[in-house]
């Protein structure tokens, strides 16, 4: 019987020396090795961190007029662990704040964060929800409200596609390296300018550190020791002018289409207009999913900036990169004549002229004056697929033009590889070349393409850095600073070669029978080339590029109207009221 309560009393003890030995490992392990952890914890329980906002950068025209500004506004937000735990009625949120426990809990899912880590659940909100959570702050606990600045635009012009819209950063924004600095939620660049110079206009995010009590209460402020200023964004200008940008604006409104107007000598774009656009006003408060969905299913596409993402057949206009093509290759030169008789038989298959009775004898001059189909049918063959797709790419055709906006589109110069997958080796057929030579088939360009054309063609193979933003203002020094741009030239193509070519787009344009005469102003020597692109879907796309004057140009036009018909009736006339308001007001200020 002794000897049993010895064996227990040892059990015991050693259970006991076991028991201890945990307890004082895991106290080990928890004040020393992970004493880190539970501070932070402990400190995130008894502080609260709120972001501070700083104000984004102001965006101005190049005369100094604002386009964009901030103005004051208060946000909406919740810590999930507090307001999970209060019992507020879902009647007595809405009734308060106007909005439902489950979109908070909905905003709170998405934005995927810590429980103390504070969700916006709504910007700009009005002062009736202001004076109802402030007046009822204590039976709304995780509930609160912070002043943010949110964008306000009092310019008289649109500018939708080229300045974009702001939102709330996700999970793409996070994962970009040229977005460090922020948090799921923040206020990011979605589009246009707004995206592409983000991280000049964002700032960076200030913090204010508050002492609360067990029941969420703000008790102390630390003196403001801990707070983080924020940076504020850095202002920017742009190349565009505003009086300019709402004439072009007017003479596109009736139109689903795009111009661009561009000075060639420095690359700066001075008007650019997609139509139909939108207003930047309803981004914000923030989008409802309602009319996020509505505005991009609409099937005039609204939110396409048509200038750099409209992707269309070129129609005529392509006849320039043939007639360079020809003139380098020695393929012909300008004063040899081709006949058109208003048709051309190709095997069992017969290719028309835009012009039913023919022009008769033309030389590379006229055909490009009158846009003569025939005359380019016969130039394609006699320079091939190979080159046509040479010169198309040495010209920057299928190609991004390196514009400082976001979501470019490269268009399409079919290369052979391309060609020979889509219709296979045998597919390939000099039927496909007499398309290509009139713009048509496997081809499509963007408006800032063929702005990027023109631009090449009127400095005759300089090619120019297209840009939207003029400088940026340096608070370190106080004063603007100019982005660097470059420039650089075509190789392989002859000064005297674009001189031709220019000689037969002013003929388009001044002369009787001229496809551009309707862009003709008097007293201004304006090159032009129009096209008619044809559409499987609907009327033609209308095209008008041009340039003037001829001999210093200063102005680069390019106008496509999307089914708008012939690019000479269409196209051309819009082109005209451009070039006249820019040269017969004294040019821009």
């Amino acid at each position: 019987m002794e000897m049993v309560d010895t064996s227990r009393v040892r059990f015991f003890r050693w259970a006991m020396m076991a028991i201890f030995f945990v307890l004082i490992v895991r106290i080990f392990q928890l004040q020393i090795l992970q004493s880190s952890v539970y501070k932070r914890l402990s400190e995130r329980n008894r502080i609260r961190r709120i972001p501070v906002i700083p104000p984004r950068g102001i965006i101005f025209d190049r005369n100094g007029r604002v386009v964009v500004e901030n103005r004051p506004s208060y946000s909406l937000f919740v810590i999930p662990r507090e307001f999970r735990e209060a019992k507020i009625t879902p009647e007595r949120l809405s009734s308060l704040l106007g909005i439902s426990k489950k979109e908070i809990e909905e905003r709170i899912e998405r934005a995927g964060g810590g429980l103390f880590t504070p969700v916006r659940i709504r910007r700009d909100i009005n002062f009736l929800a202001l004076s109802n959570l402030e007046e009822n702050k204590l039976d709304l606990p995780g509930i609160y409200y912070q002043a943010e600045p949110v964008r306000v635009y009092p310019s008289p012009v649109s500018l939708s596609h080229l300045i974009g819209y702001t939102g709330e950063a996700d999970m793409r924004d996070l994962e970009k390296v040229s977005t460090p600095y922020i948090d799921r939620g923040d206020i990011v660049g979605k589009s246009g300018v707004e995206k592409s110079y983000d991280h000049v206009l964002r700032g960076r995010k200030g913090y204010r550190y508050l002492e609360i009590d067990v029941l969420g209460r703000v008790v102390g402020n630390f003196n403001g020791k801990r707070d983080v200023d924020p940076v504020p964004g850095k202002n920017i200008m742009l190349t565009i002018d505003v009086e300019f940008q709402r004439r072009v604006e007017n003479l596109m409104k009736d139109v689903k289409g795009a111009a661009v107007v561009l000075d060639p000598r420095n690359g700066e774009i001075l008007a650019m207009v997609s139509m139909p656009d939108f207003p930047l006003e309803l981004f914000v408060k923030g989008l409802s999913v309602d009319l996020w969905t509505r505005l991009k299913n609409d099937p005039d596409k609204p939110l396409i900036n048509r200038a750099i993402q409209a992707q269309l057949p070129p129609g005529s206009v392509f006849k320039l990169i043939l007639a360079a093509a020809a003139l380098e290759e020695g393929i012909i030169d300008q004063r040899r004549e081709i006949f058109c008789n208003g048709y051309f038989w190709f095997g069992d298959r017969l290719f028309h002229c835009w012009r039913s009775d023919g022009h008769g004898s033309v030389n590379m001059i006229e055909a490009l004056g009158v846009s003569c189909n025939i005359y380019f049918f016969n130039l394609g063959l006699m320079i091939g697929l190979d080159n046509i797709i040479r010169y198309g790419r040495m010209l920057c055709i299928g190609d991004l033009t390196g514009i400082d906006l976001p979501d470019e589109n490269r268009g399409l110069l079919p290369q052979k590889r391309y060609l020979n997958r889509k219709y296979g080796q045998e597919g390939l057929s000099e039927g496909m070349v007499l398309n290509l030579s009139v713009g048509q088939g496997d081809l499509l360009v963007t408006p800032i393409q063929m702005a990027n054309l023109a631009s090449i063609i009127a400095l005759e193979g300089e090619i120019q850095s297209i840009h939207v933003v003029k400088s940026i203002f340096n608070d370190h020094v106080g004063k603007w600073e100019e982005a660097e741009q470059r420039a650089r030239d075509v190789k392989k193509i002859y000064r005297e070669s674009f001189r031709i070519i220019k000689e037969g787009m002013y003929r388009a344009v001044n002369c009787g029978d001229g496809t551009a005469i309707a862009a003709s102003v008097d007293g201004l020597d304006i090159c032009g080339k129009t096209g008619t692109a044809q559409n499987p879907y609907g009327k033609p796309h209308a095209w008008f590029i041009g340039f003037a004057p001829l001999d210093r140009p200063e102005l680069v036009v390019v106008v496509v109207v999307e089914n708008g018909g012939s690019g000479g009736i269409v196209a051309a006339p819009i082109a005209r009221g451009i070039f006249k308001y820019y040269f017969f007001r004294g040019g821009l200020e």
